[in-house]
């Protein structure tokens, strides 16, 4: 393991709100009781068993074995749940883990709208000028807000999401076409000429059999936009440098760009660009000779060098940037302005509320 910290103790290195405590116990019972039962299994993405171990528990203080495979670097959950006790982790836990909000809301939707503009804005380049018959699918569309971006550009939408509140608050709050449901379940006609992943394929069980079924119905033209938490973005975002904090149950995947890069050139995709943020846009390839890229020694060393810099560093980059940002918006909010400034930040950055918004 990376160090003692990472040893199972049920202790949280988040805080986490009355909610979200809740949810942590309810899915600790389960687990300990081995009402959510667990599966081991070989590497998916080389179809070995060669593992190092990294942690015993996630940011919440849940059991959670993280592994990495020496064989091609890809960091995993194994054992994980099954097929059946996520699905109903899903249902019953995950949002209110997550979020620490028992329904969605209208900042939830406010939150994923905005971030679909910084979506537009990474791959506008690529898409037409006019977007008359631009189909606009999202698998994992939570409460709308991504798609709700894209139907106010004038393109087609669609969505699913296995969140029942989300997908009715989407539906009642912003009249969007989403469902409950997988995406194998999902009926449409036409080809979709953008489909979104935007932090769900991290939660796979088998993401190249759904990588699979978005390859049979894209647009041949068509892009494939994937975001995923990078594991090794930690320095500058709320990860805080800390691989610990980084660690989910629900996330059965941990990738780097090299090792997104290796599962999707598998199932038949070209990277067109990306970052180790991660941010991503692929296309159908052409070649069939793709080879993986074995990233376990970038991984580890990565790792090792986090966690040596995280207890000798007295402020993180983040510490940093958190206790700047905590100051202005105490002196706004003292001033009674904070509103205003916020307007005019939204204007400086050319942010638009959606059309619907009331």
């Amino acid at each position: 393991m990376l160090g003692p910290r990472y040893r199972y103790d049920s202790r949280p290195v988040v805080k986490l709100n009355p909610v979200q405590q809740e949810a942590k116990l309810q899915i600790e019972e389960k687990l300990k009781s081995g009402y959510y039962k667990l599966e081991e299994f070989n590497c998916f993405m080389c179809t070995q068993r060669v593992f190092d171990k990294l942690s015993e528990k996630d940011r919440f203080g849940l059991p959670v074995s993280i592994v990495i495979c020496k064989r091609c670097g890809l960091i995993q959950t194994n054992p994980r749940m099954n097929d059946g006790a996520y699905k109903e982790f899903y249902e019953k836990e995950h949002s209110t883990l997550t979020f620490g909000e028992r329904k969605a809301s209208k900042d939830m939707f406010l939150d994923q709208y905005f971030h679909a503009r910084k979506i537009h804005k990474y791959i506008r380049r690529y898409l037409p000028k006019s977007y008359d018959n631009f189909f606009v699918l999202e698998i994992g569309c939570g409460a709308g807000g991504i798609l709700a971006y894209f139907n106010d550009l004038g393109c087609r939408v669609l969505g699913c999401d296995l969140d029942g509140d989300c997908i009715e608050f989407g539906r009642s709050f912003y009249g969007l076409e989403i469902f409950k449901g997988v995406f194998a379940d999902l009926k449409f006609k036409g080809r979709p000429k953008l489909v979104i992943m935007s932090h769900i394929l991290e939660h796979l069980l088998n993401p190249e059999v759904e990588l699979s079924l978005i390859r049979n119905v894209i647009d041949s033209s068509g892009f494939l936009y994937i975001e995923v938490p990078g594991i090794r973005n930690l320095t500058h975002t709320y990860y805080d440098m800390d691989f610990l904090n980084f660690i989910r149950i629900a996330h059965t995947y941990h990738f780097s760009l090299t090792t997104l890069n290796n599962l999707l050139g598998k199932a038949g995709f070209e990277l067109i660009q990306g970052d180790e943020r991660i941010r991503s846009l692929f296309r159908l390839s052409k070649d069939k000779q793709f080879k993986i890229v074995n990233d376990y020694q970038r991984q580890i060393t990565y790792l090792k060098r986090i966690e040596f810099l995280r207890r000798v560093l007295p402020l993180t980059p983040f510490k940093i940037r958190y206790s700047v940002e905590t100051l202005f918006e105490k002196i706004f909010k003292f001033l009674k302005v904070y509103n205003l400034m916020r307007f005019f930040y939204r204007k400086l950055i050319k942010c638009p509320l959606p059309k619907r918004y009331d």
